[in-house]
């Protein structure tokens, strides 16, 4: 019933009304069963019917934000204090959202500071029940060549969700130099590298503009590029380094106008050996990749 929930607050938030076929695809149930869960949403005066669409009412829209508050502040919950794969936020999240009473929710939101958004980038909605919104625009129609900040990205489906993390995006993440190629993907600068994000991936991440202020700052490296032997100074953490892996980071040293030298890597390559502040660090490539560097000059 709180997923039917769910899917009745996206259609209203479209404004396009849920239909008894929308739900049953949306809970993967036959259309018999999506009946009976919009019966059950009716008898409680949760939601109701105009002609083929059903809206939420006033209690049905406060009941649908709880429970996707729930979920987006557990989300953060797991970003910021665990070491759980960004994949499997959602899952955990969907689980989470059904069980957790509204005061631990709230107890949960003050220990976090009461975040605005969730590590995706969705508006995470208030106590009093207020989603807040905001305007973003598709990569995918992004007009070529103007500078942008990734401000959100959907995390269904999962496996398309996985290639963007690969990638290393997330919301903060800069993108310069785009242009759209003849496939639908998107050729483009992130973070020092030239990639091209496929059009399916480029369909889930929304951006804004940069503004005059944020300028991009030129022959910028990941410290995995560095090769042994090189110097650097640190220009600072990518967006996509966060929680737990953030914090052991910048305890170690690794903050901006730091310098930073590869002494060795391990006979495997990964992980390397990086001496800063006077002492030896070891990193794996995937670390090492998530450190923006200026690279060595003269």
């Amino acid at each position: 019933m709180e997923d039917a929930l769910k899917h009745l607050l996206d259609c209203d938030e479209s404004g396009r009304g849920a239909t008894l076929e929308s739900l049953a695809g949306a809970l993967s149930h036959t259309r018999k069963h999506a009946a009976e869960i919009l019966g059950q949403l009716r008898g409680r005066g949760l939601a109701v019917a105009a002609g083929d669409t059903h809206h939420l009412t006033e209690d049905g829209r406060l009941y649908a934000l709880q429970v996707v508050r729930t979920h987006r502040l557990y989300e953060t919950w797991l970003a910021c204090t665990t070491s759980t794969p960004a994949a499997d936020w959602h899952r955990e999240a969907h689980k989470a959202e059904h069980h957790l009473q509204a005061a631990e929710v709230d107890s949960m939101a003050d220990r976090l500071n009461n975040p605005r958004f969730d590590p995706h980038g969705d508006p995470i909605p208030t106590r009093d029940g207020r989603l807040p919104k905001r305007a973003l625009t598709s990569l995918a129609s992004w007009t070529d060549g103007i500078a942008a900040h990734i401000a959100h990205i959907e995390d269904e489906p999962e496996s398309i969700f996985r290639q963007a993390e690969a990638l290393g995006f997330a919301p903060g993440t800069r993108i310069d130099d785009s242009r759209h190629l003849a496939d639908g993907s998107i050729e483009c600068r992130v973070e020092g590298r030239r990639l091209i994000i496929s059009a399916t991936v480029a369909t889930l991440i929304h951006v804004t503009g940069a503004g005059p202020e944020d300028t991009e700052e030129v022959g910028l490296i990941r410290l995995s590029d560095l090769p042994v032997g090189g110097d650097a100074v640190v220009h600072g953490l990518a967006p996509s380094c966060i929680g737990p892996e953030r914090r052991r980071l910048l305890d170690l040293g690794v903050v901006p106008g730091t310098r930073i030298r590869c002494e060795f890597a391990s006979p495997f390559g990964t992980p390397r050996s990086y001496a800063i502040r006077g002492a030896l660090i070891a990193l794996r490539d995937y670390q090492a990749e998530r450190i923006l560097i200026h690279p060595p000059g003269p």
